[in-house]
């Protein structure tokens, strides 16, 4: 075990040496596009896939509700054991006896004065309030794919900004430790070079491990537990156009979170009726027969050998009136009202976080536009103004300072124009999730 121990530290140490990862390195990043990303999220994640079993049994819930509307059928055999006096006479000497009853009974409801239908329309409501439960669980999957997906081409394309600034400050390296050697340079020149060197290459490190966080993000958000990819080349998409007004309405007849706390709160209104009903009459149609045997022939009057007896059946219809229930009835009612208020209070609050959120978004969308063409003015003057710079500065016209600040500025603005590109996507995500647009899905 040790010498393999040291076996791998020396090709970990010859592969240094030599340019080349170990052999324990990570594979290579998988190349995905956003669709692909959209699609496994939905087929894989749990959080679909909970919501899928929420929404089936649901819809098993409203099949147990409507199984009120259908007869029901019965069958009991019971075990007896009678020691007392049966159909008006007394047994021999008061010896008990043990008969078995086959008891089929057949009801069918004929109206409970709305009570079944409160209760089918509330099951049917917990159904479509599950159904936009899915539909918002596919939104939100949708969303946060599309974020992790935006967030590892934002962090892929800062690596590159990252590498160009390395190359970059290498360059300007060189070109303050040629001028010292010639003689027109300082060594504080050098040394600001140097230190501009070191913190691109640190900003470099850190963007790579921001971009492999990104990676472990992107393959949680497709519900998967591992998983290294990189995104296919392709700037972000453009906006689309959007307006306040349009976004709220959109939102507020769309946005399945709302349509299911509506949903909810119908269901609430409709368990404080079926409740209520519980106060109506009842009526119902019955019917039962009766197969009784192991009784003695001297006692069932039965030809000898049979032992069996068949006393009757019955049927009718039982009219049942609930008169005292000890206020049951009445607390039920009530707490039924107090659940009916709570989910319309929550409703509306859905509502109200919702307009807030699109109203912020809206304005957070209108600032990253202007923000973003800010952003490629500054880009395109740092750039000019770094080549006239480089070339006073070879020039020995400015000092390393001056240089030094320009290719700063330059390295900063490419790498918030970077940034800012895919901030703007990002927001178009979350308007469209806020919104309830199912774009792609």
């Amino acid at each position: 075990m040790r010498r393999r121990m040291i076996g791998l530290f020396l090709a970990a140490a010859i592969a240094a040496l030599l340019g080349t990862p170990p052999v324990w390195a990570d594979p290579a990043p998988v190349e995905i596009d956003r669709e692909t990303v959209v699609k496994t999220a939905l087929a894989s994640h749990p959080l679909v896939r909970m919501a899928v079993d929420r929404t089936r049994a649901q819809d098993e819930g409203v099949g147990a509700a409507l199984a009120d509307y259908y007869p029901h059928l019965t069958l009991s055999i019971d075990q007896l054991f009678l020691n007392s006096a049966f159909v008006g006479g007394v047994f021999p000497d008061y010896q008990p006896i043990a008969p078995e009853l086959l008891n089929p009974t057949l009801t069918q409801e004929i109206t409970d004065f709305g009570r079944r239908h409160y209760r089918v329309s509330a099951a049917r409501n917990r159904l479509e309030s599950r159904r936009q439960e899915l539909a918002e669980a596919r939104l939100s999957v949708v969303y946060r794919a599309r974020v992790a997906f935006d967030q590892l081409a934002m962090f892929e394309h800062l690596l590159i900004a990252a590498k160009k600034g390395v190359e970059d400050a290498t360059l300007h390296y060189r070109q303050a430790a040629l001028r010292l050697s010639s003689g027109f340079g300082v060594v504080t020149d050098v040394t600001m070079a140097r230190l501009l060197l070191e913190k691109t290459r640190l900003a470099e490190i850190r963007t790579e491990n921001s971009l492999r966080k990104a990676q472990a993000d992107l393959a949680y958000a497709m519900g998967q537990e591992s998983g290294l990819y990189r995104t296919k080349a392709g700037p972000p998409s453009a906006s689309s156009p959007f307006s306040l007004s349009g976004s709220m309405a959109y939102a507020m007849a769309h946005r399945p979170l709302l349509l299911a706390a509506q949903a909810r709160d119908r269901e609430a209104h409709n368990r404080v009726d079926e409740v209520r009903t519980r106060n109506y009459p009842h009526l119902s149609l019955f019917a039962q027969g009766y197969l009784l045997w192991g009784v003695p022939a001297t006692i069932s009057g039965a030809p000898a050998g049979t032992g069996l007896f068949l006393p009757t059946f019955q049927s009718g219809v039982a009219l049942t009136l609930p008169i005292f229930v000890g206020g049951e009835i009445a607390h039920e009612t009530q707490r039924a009202r107090m659940e009916s208020r709570r989910e319309s209070e929550k409703t509306r609050l859905v509502r109200i976080r919702i307009a807030r959120n699109i109203r912020k978004l809206v304005l957070d969308m209108k600032t990253q536009e202007e923000t973003l063409s800010l952003d490629e003015r500054r880009f395109d003057n740092a750039r000019v103004n770094l080549a006239l710079v480089e070339k006073r500065f070879a020039r020995g016209l400015v000092d390393g300072v001056t240089a030094l600040d320009a290719q700063t500025e330059l390295i900063a603005s490419r790498e918030r124009l970077v940034a800012d590109r895919y901030r703007l996507a990002m927001i178009q995500d979350a308007l469209d999730r806020e919104t309830g647009r199912r774009v792609g899905f």
